[in-house]
């Protein structure tokens, strides 16, 4: 399967039934990259987070836009590709679902209905096994992909 919206930027795919935050990104973050909670510097008020970069780890949501507000792109990883940035760098802004409907990035296949963790690959989710669920996957895919996803931070399978 391809990425059905590729040229979509910005925002929860419903916002009627999602929940979106601002926060401070450490790093540069692609769009629909999963994210994870950091310390922020005690100057900021807003929460600071990176991609999730380390298999079976919690995560906060999924980064949707952002200071560079780019697109969504074909899911690939390489999160260096310009125009595919929530944010280019460090200390610029994103936006992150933490509840609702949104497009995330995928690293393995997929089935509609599976429950998603942190994959291996930054930013990347996959079917969960032992991890913390963050979503459930609204489609298949087969493998590196962006989908649909209802982030719901389930906790622990």
């Amino acid at each position: 399967m391809t990425n059905n919206y590729p040229g979509l930027a910005r925002g929860p795919i419903d916002h009627q039934a999602s929940s979106v935050i601002n926060m401070i990104a450490n790093e540069r973050i692609a769009m629909g990259s999963s994210v994870k909670l950091i310390a922020e510097p005690s100057s900021e008020i807003l929460p600071r987070a990176e991609e999730g970069d380390t298999a079976l780890e919690a995560l906060y949501g999924v980064a949707v836009g952002g200071d560079a507000d780019g697109i969504y792109g074909d899911g690939s990883l390489g999160t260096s590709l310009d125009g595919f940035q929530a944010a280019d760098e460090a200390t610029q802004a994103i936006v992150v679902v933490t509840q609702g409907r949104c497009l995330a990035r995928v690293d393995t296949g997929v089935s509609i209905g599976d429950k998603l963790e942190q994959g291996a690959n930054a930013g990347a989710l996959r079917t969960a096994t032992t991890g913390e669920v963050i979503a459930v996957a609204l489609q298949a895919s087969t493998g590196t992909d962006i989908i649909a996803v209802d982030v719901q931070r389930e906790g622990a399978v």
